[in-house]
């Protein structure tokens, strides 16, 4: 599949639920220098014999780096002495007429800037080249987060940022100089439901291309998607009526099953 791919394609989702080719646990991560949002630059060097560095991936019509905001301020807060944090700009996830795929570097940095902004990010923010050479040698999955050690090697690395089960005990272990095996996780289910509730605001907002992309595309993620969407805009009333509405129905069903059931209606048949 093309890196700079213009239009959301189910290939996408099926590539980001496990770990391709690429640097695996225990592996050199590849040199890198990488301009940052401010105007200065990162290098593999600047890190090596000095602290571990938590990479993660992020785009501005992912809904899986919005949702990590949270996860990632936490942490950042807790451990970003010990633990250096660089966000790495990479491809857009679900390029729309509003953010289309930048076809240039500087469009991929202006979107880096708005990414900053938006998600109030306090650490480093670096943009990768247009065809993604640090993203790809990493694997290429849209929102994964790599643990590097201070020998500049994958001490750990998980599919989604905002899986804050594995990524805290992991930060924590390196952080405490705490011997390890480098490994990795490959949890779905938390935090694809924790991304699913960010499509409709952060897709709808590439534009209308890109939810029709990923409604003709992926239609059980984008039916999961709006079913979160409108519980996001419940009030606290309105999902306790909801909430109420659905024990009342299955309080039904069950009755009627029992009542079809009875011994004296099988006795009657």
């Amino acid at each position: 599949m093309n890196y700079r791919f213009e239009r959301f394609r189910r290939e996408q989702l099926i590539e980001d639920l496990t770990f391709r080719a690429g640097q695996e646990p225990g592996s050199p991560v590849p040199d890198f220098d990488l301009p940052t949002v401010t105007g200065g630059r990162i290098r593999k060097a600047d890190f090596i014999g000095q602290r571990p560095v938590l990479f993660t991936f992020a785009s501005l019509t992912d809904p899986m780096t919005a949702s990590a905001d949270a996860v990632l301020t936490r942490l950042h807060r807790d451990l970003g002495e010990e633990v250096a944090f660089v966000t790495v700009y990479v491809r857009e996830a679900h390029p729309g007429e509003h953010i289309p795929q930048p076809s240039t570097f500087e469009e991929k940095m202006r979107n880096a800037r708005v990414l900053r902004a938006r998600d109030g990010i306090a650490w480093t923010v670096a943009v990768d080249d247009l065809d993604g050479e640090f993203h790809r040698a990493l694997g290429g999955n849209s929102n994964a987060a790599h643990l590097m050690d201070p020998n500049g090697r994958v001490a750990f690395r998980t599919l989604w940022s905002n899986d804050e089960r594995v990524l805290r005990p992991a930060l924590e272990a390196i952080a405490g100089g705490r011997s390890h095996h480098p490994y990795q996780r490959e949890r779905r289910v938390v935090p694809m439901a924790l991304g699913l509730a960010r499509v409709e605001d952060v897709v709808r907002a590439a534009g209308p291309a890109a939810l029709d992309d990923l409604r003709r595309e992926a239609p059980m993620a984008y039916a999961v998607a709006e079913v979160a969407w409108i519980w996001r805009t419940l009030t606290p009333l309105g999902r306790l009526t909801a909430l109420a509405a659905g024990a009342a129905a299955m309080a039904g069903l069950y009755a009627g099953v029992r009542w079809a059931l009875r011994p004296e209606r099988k006795a009657r048949a």
